[in-house]
């Protein structure tokens, strides 16, 4: 048997046994953080010829759960293997539940012609009972609040298929509209915009990577005004998420997203910050806009928060209290300049370092829609003419192509065309509206540029005609 052969073997045993086994045979916890890497330790010793494979799944038949862990371990690692399990055990629940309804569906075609789906109940009831069997021997010998901190990182969702939420999940052949993705029904979740554009492929890739408890982190890059924020934001609200979203600039402190110690009724007690109050809430997706310019102390803190580790937590120095991120909860990073400094066009944004970047599992890059896209979206949003909204896209076209020639400093953006469009829709005069939404925008050696592209790429009869 190869090492491939070996790796996908052990791929299949239940995580929280696989972990525990590796960490018995290796003495110490350290290096043994997640399902992946004791894969990778336990293929390892079986290619070598330190262990035999039947060894190895002996041990994981058998070993203990609830035996304590060597003396290095840190925090009661029982809780990470249970969740984990608890994990595994509820998608095997759901599909066994999904079995049977499928089954129950062919026997009685004739009476459920109209159901789609499956039914919702039997698999909450399948989950819950699941869950119980998992959660049984844990709560003989686990303390109230050890169970209570299981409890708040457990959230709850239901499976819906990508192509009755999303509007496009098609590219380049490529079919994903199959694809379960959790649906949290959170009340704070986004207001959803219905003429939003995704990117299919970005949309695809970002499911994927929430796909799992314990979901990869996105970094998303590229120039202002492609749609950055608006994706998490839409993402957020399609599939009724909490979105937490963070402003990073040069004046934001630690005490801001993380907390401080503050006065209240004449004693000092600690204030939680707007990061810390979102880890805690499990499913939650927290955008870290302009993270870019956040100062190196700042983004040093979310290093441990951003760990794509079963113990990834914040630590308040203040009180000492470990506060453990929630189930599901994942990180977005909005950056202009795709994490590797200013690029020219935007001043003060900083280089990341690499380990930073590292926690990151993908990186997608943002670009402004086709001339068409954009036209048609400027038409919906503001109620200007097709050939009007198609003139101010070619302006912005061709002031793009000047920015990355050096010639501007900036391109313009999808909102200033937005504004642009809206005041001339409602009257004001195109060169007046330009001035405002666009020249009053950039600094003041950039405005004989734009004027110069205004008169090349604007027929002002033709303009005021078509609007």
């Amino acid at each position: 048997m190869n090492e491939q052969q070996i790796r996908l073997k052990l791929s299949r045993l239940p995580a929280a046994r696989l972990i525990r086994v590796a960490i018995i045979m290796q003495g110490v916890v350290e290096g043994i953080a997640s399902k992946e890497d004791a894969v990778n330790f336990l293929t390892d010793r079986v290619s070598t010829g330190r262990v035999t494979l039947d060894r190895v799944l002996e041990a994981v038949e058998k070993v203990q759960l609830t035996q304590d862990a060597p003396a290095s371990a840190g925090p009661d690692p029982r809780i990470d293997n249970a969740l984990v399990e608890i994990h595994d055990r509820l998608k095997a629940a759901e599909l066994k539940a999904q079995a049977a309804v499928e089954k129950a569906e062919r026997e009685v075609q004739s009476k459920l012609a109209g159901v789609k789906s499956a039914d919702s109940g039997l698999i909450a009831e399948t989950i819950r009972a699941e869950v119980a069997k998992v959660f049984a021997p844990f709560k003989q010998e686990s303390t109230p609040e050890a169970l209570a901190e299981i409890a708040g990182r457990i959230g709850q969702f239901r499976t819906e298929r990508a192509g009755d939420i999303f509007p496009v999940t098609v590219y380049a052949g490529v079919d994903f509209s199959d694809l379960q993705v959790g649906v949290w029904d959170d009340a704070e979740a986004p207001a959803l915009v219905d003429d939003y554009v995704f990117n299919p492929a970005h949309l695809h890739q970002a499911l994927i990577a929430l796909d799992d408890a314990l979901p990869h982190n996105v970094w998303l890059g590229g120039e202002r005004g492609t749609g950055k924020t608006e994706f998490v934001t839409q993402l957020a609200a399609r599939l009724k998420r909490k979105l937490v979203r963070v402003n990073f600039d040069e004046a934001l402190e630690r005490a801001d997203f993380i907390g401080a110690n503050t006065i209240s009724g004449g004693d000092v007690v600690w204030a939680e910050g707007i990061i810390t109050k979102a880890i805690q809430h499990p499913g939650t997706l927290i955008l870290l806009d302009e993270v870019g310019f956040a100062r190196a102390q700042s983004v040093s803190v979310l290093h441990a928060l951003t760990e794509r580790s079963v113990h990834r937590a914040l630590t308040i120095a203040e009180t000492g209290k470990r506060i453990p991120v929630a189930s599901h909860v994942a990180f977005f990073a909005a950056d202009n300049s795709n994490g590797h400094g200013d690029s020219g066009n935007f001043a003060g944004v900083r280089e990341q370092n690499s380990a930073f970047l590292d926690r990151f599992g993908f990186t997608l890059r943002f670009e402004y829609l086709p001339a068409k896209d954009e036209a048609a979206l400027i038409v919906k949003r503001t109620g200007l003419t097709p050939r009007a909204a198609q003139i101010l896209v070619d302006f912005a076209g061709a002031a793009r192509q000047q920015a990355k020639n050096g010639l501007l400093t900036q391109p313009p953006s999808l909102r200033q065309l937005f504004a642009w469009a809206g005041a001339v829709a409602k009257g004001l005069p195109p060169h007046i509206a330009f001035e405002n939404a666009v020249i009053n925008k950039f600094p003041a050696d950039c405005e004989a540029e734009l004027l110069a592209l205004y008169a090349a790429k604007v027929d002002e009869v033709e303009f005021k005609g078509a609007i």
